[in-house]
Parts: structure tokens; sequence; C-alpha cells
């Protein structure tokens, strides 16, 4: 699976370097809501094909805690969410031309996210996930140059956590688990230049 990634991250940022043409600089708007704030660009090989690279950073807060049920104990404490992640996506474009229509795109993924407990910064959680899949997505034009897109569609992933301090004795309800298959949806908009 990494080397697959890989594989993409290379035809991406290839194909951004040997076509000089337009493209589509665009980021998730909805994203920035839950703290991932990506901005990226993509770049027409063909009428029918693209390629596009979607990097962003992550940060958010939210809170862990630690309860104990018997004795009727509860304690809420802040933590701080940082971390990164990047999107490299492969476009075929069903029957329009780029950058307007019904889409196909295989893609990969990488993301790493950091939580710190704010009052006990020994203590984290790293979560480290690879995967990919792919989303059946439509793109359209809006006036004066500006893009607007949905997408959706499966993704597998491979994800390791690792611990510090005494992290493992907080209750984290954090929405992203370990599972290995899920469901990637957005919307995007762009500018075309």
């Amino acid at each position: 699976m990494k080397r697959w990634i890989l594989t993409l991250m290379l035809g991406c940022v290839s194909g951004l370097s040997a076509q000089d043409g337009s493209g589509v600089v665009k980021t998730n708007p909805f994203g920035w809501i839950a703290g991932q704030f990506q901005f990226g660009y993509e770049h027409f090989l063909s009428e029918k094909t693209s390629v596009q690279l979607l990097p962003g950073g992550i940060y958010s807060s939210g809170s862990v805690s630690i309860s104990d049920s018997l004795a009727g104990f509860f304690q809420e404490f802040s933590a701080t969410r940082t971390g990164f992640i990047v999107v490299p996506e492969f476009r075929y474009y069903l029957g329009d031309i780029a950058p307007d229509g019904l889409y196909v795109a295989p893609f990969g993924r990488i993301r790493t996210v950091k939580t710190t407990v704010d009052p006990d910064p020994m203590s984290t959680k790293t979560r480290r996930s690879i995967g990919g899949g792919f989303v059946l997505g439509y793109q359209y034009q809006l006036a004066n140059g500006l893009t607007g897109e949905v997408f959706i569609g499966p993704q597998f992933k491979s994800t390791e956590t690792t611990y510090t301090g005494a992290y493992e004795q907080y209750n984290d309800l954090e929405f992203d688990r370990n599972e290995d298959t899920g469901i990637r949806f957005g919307l995007t908009f762009g500018f075309e230049i």
C-alpha cells in the first residue's frame, strides 16, 4: 500500500512539473470547521485527465477526560490536536472536458495527528494513517473562473497509534477511530488559473 501511495504522489508531482497549462487552485472550506486546513492544486494533463495534490495542516482544540463510574469521579481537560494531511489524486473526466463534469479518481492519503493534553504536555497520542481509495465526483464551473465540486467514495487505510506519558488513562472521544475502511466525501471551491 505504501508503494502505491508514493507512486501516486510522485506521479502527481511529475505531472505538475512536466506540463505547462491551466489548473484550479482549491480548498475545502468545510474542513476548516473541523480544524483541517487544506489548499491544493489540480493540474490538467489533457482534456480528460488531471492530477491533484491537496496538502494541509491540522489544528483544533478538544477535550479528554478521566472518569471512574464506581467512585462517581469525572474530570475534563483541554487538549490540542496538530498534524498534517496530504492527498494526491489522479482524475479521469467521463465525457466532459476538465475541469467540468463527472469524474472518477483514485487517491492516496497520508495523515498524522498528535493530541496533547494541555495541562499535562508529556501525555500525547500520535495517530499515523496511510491509505487510499477512489471517489466519484462532479466538478462544475461557476462564474468568473470559480469552480465547485462534490465527491464521495470508499477509502481504506492502515493506522498506527502511539502514546507517551499517561495519555492512556484519558478517555478521548475523538471522532477518527482506528477503522480500516470508511467513506471520503467533501465539497471544494476553487479558482481556475
